[in-house]
């Protein structure tokens, strides 16, 4: 279970995994974002704090560590360009909905029970200290928008080291089962092969088997100096299709945060 999806993208996978079963209709194929397979590296137990102070940067890709604002700067101007009609999640809103998260998922039982990364009290990476912002909007999925959330650390070492943990972690619980709400959702995350332009990156395809439907949805964990982007799309359809949104969405936010 790769800690790969965005804080704000949990919390909309939590909300969807507690969703009403389905009616008893044969399955069909369906999507989803964000199945719970795809935990942030930030997690879903960041307390909530004041927002950190910005470190001084000439550009947003030089490795400093950028503000809230500036990182709400880059969605914004992403989300106009694009015409998106998205809604920018602050950093304090955006913790707050993360601890509701975390609240949530008392209730889910994660066999085996190492992949179960809601019952980390303090996951590596990102702290308390790092600046975050999100936006979701409507994408090619039915059930759930798409997210974009962003983190900023201290350094480029610490953005890479996400890399790192999320494809650990990948190896670790590839496979597992959750059982939400008295549903048994079976899950699968593989990787797959992504172009991007940001200084690293990772992609995972989730397939979460819950009762009556089949849901994907697909990431991309990037790293551009010190900042640490999470891009998540509902499954369409059209696989091929949505492997170019997640690339073009990530190199959208990747150009903006090198932009002079």
């Amino acid at each position: 279970m790769a800690r790969i999806a965005g804080g704000f993208a949990c919390v909309l996978a939590l909300a969807g995994c507690s969703a009403d079963p389905p009616d008893e209709h044969p399955p069909e194929r369906q999507t989803q974002t964000a199945a719970p397979a795809e935990p942030s590296a930030a997690g879903t137990q960041t307390p909530a704090t004041s927002e950190p102070a910005a470190t001084p940067s000439s550009t947003p890709g030089s490795g400093s560590r950028l503000s809230a604002e500036q990182l709400e700067a880059v969605l914004a101007a992403v989300n106009e360009a694009e015409s998106l009609n998205a809604q920018i999640i602050a950093d304090g809103e955006l913790r707050a909905l993360e601890e509701e998260g975390a609240r949530r998922a008392e209730d889910i039982a994660v066999t085996p029970e190492e992949c179960n990364v809601y019952a980390e009290s303090s996951p590596e990476g990102l702290s308390a200290e790092a600046s975050r912002a999100a936006m979701t909007f409507a994408g090619e999925s039915s059930l759930q928008p798409d997210t974009v959330s962003l983190s900023g650390l201290t350094s480029e070492g610490a953005a890479g080291a996400q890399i790192r943990a999320s494809r650990n972690q990948l190896n670790a619980c590839s496979e597992f089962t959750m059982e939400v709400s008295s549903q048994e959702i079976r899950t699968t995350v593989a990787e797959i092969e992504v172009e991007t332009a940001a200084d690293q990156d990772l992609a995972l395809r989730t397939t979460a088997q819950v009762p009556g439907t089949i849901q994907e949805s697909l990431t991309v964990r990037a790293a551009v100096g010190g900042t640490v982007v999470d891009v998540l799309v509902g499954g369409s359809t059209d696989p091929a299709a949505d492997v170019a949104r997640a690339e073009r969405l990530t190199n959208l936010v990747v150009a903006e945060l090198r932009a002079p």
